[in-house]
């Protein structure tokens, strides 16, 4: 597996037995976009699927680096075998060629947070339980697996219901992630993001697995209020101020949104500052 990563990550090349030669796609329009690809609806075989398109129209240095992220999240995620994480199905290199795209099962509910606007009533801690095991899963790999971008628009929500995680652009194996560089891992949604990756005096490489549990946390407040972290405070350079300078967290919602007091004790916890005293994903 180190030397597909590595070959992956010189050359911008998958494995052949990642390609899928039998998906379509439907409609010439993209359903939705974000960052440097747009999502389209397709078919692989008899099943509705989603695509995941790498933009091509942007310069070519950027778009180098953004294939060679695109190939290393299809062998990242090519790996995980879990029913909380949202499964991979293969890569097109001919569909959108020149550029690739990645395979995944289409979800008609779409992601958590979309899911209980529609549908206020869901049991919103069986959720959360079931995004901690997929978690747990991918910090239990050898090496263990930092997802880097745990929020509500990457839980989708599966067809009976159970909470996947999806996204795998940021993902980094961690004994990779402990000699990136400070740019690379301060990548991620800043509402999210732990305080370690915005102020590198923080920064500890034995808990590289603890940026996730920070992001629970904030997760956790996000699936209950359905309001992003520190709500608010209208921009990121605010937000790093409350959580660098201030050492700030987003504050407790009211009891009749949030009333379980173990669950925000779990919440603190999550957001410790110091990484090396957050709980670990079991």
């Amino acid at each position: 597996m180190k030397c597909l990563r590595a070959l992956s990550k010189a050359r911008s090349i998958v494995p052949s037995s990642f390609s899928s030669r039998d998906v379509t796609r439907e409609g010439p329009y993209p359903i939705s976009g974000g960052g440097f690809a747009d999502i389209y609806k397709g078919r692989l075989d008899d099943t509705q699927v989603c695509l995941k398109v790498l933009r091509i129209f942007i310069p070519e240095k950027a778009r180098a680096k953004l294939l060679r992220d695109f190939c290393r999240e299809a062998l990242v995620w090519r790996q995980f075998r879990h029913p909380n994480i949202l499964p991979f199905l293969g890569v097109s290199e001919d569909l959108f060629a020149p550029s690739y795209c990645l395979i995944s099962p289409w979800m008609d509910n779409g992601n958590i947070m979309s899911y209980l606007e529609a549908h206020p009533d869901h049991d919103r801690l069986t959720s959360l339980i079931q995004v901690a095991e997929g978690m747990k899963y991918l910090h239990n790999l050898d090496p263990p697996v930092v997802h880097s971008d745990i929020r509500g628009a990457n839980i989708l929500v599966m067809d009976d219901l159970r909470c996947c995680l999806a996204d795998f652009g940021l993902s980094l194996f961690a004994e990779s992630q402990a000699l990136d560089s400070t740019s690379r891992m301060s990548k991620g949604s800043i509402r999210w993001l732990a305080p370690e990756y915005m102020d590198s005096t923080l920064f500890d490489r034995s808990y590289l697995t603890a940026r996730d549990i920070y992001a629970y946390g904030c997760t956790i407040i996000e699936i209950f209020t359905g309001e992003s972290p520190f709500s608010g405070i209208k921009n990121d350079a605010g937000v790093m101020c409350e959580v660098v300078t201030k050492r700030s967290r987003p504050p407790r919602p009211p009891l009749h949104v949030f009333p379980n007091d173990s669950l925000w004790f779990l919440v603190e916890l999550c957001l410790i500052n110091a990484s090396r005293w957050r709980p670990d994903a079991k």
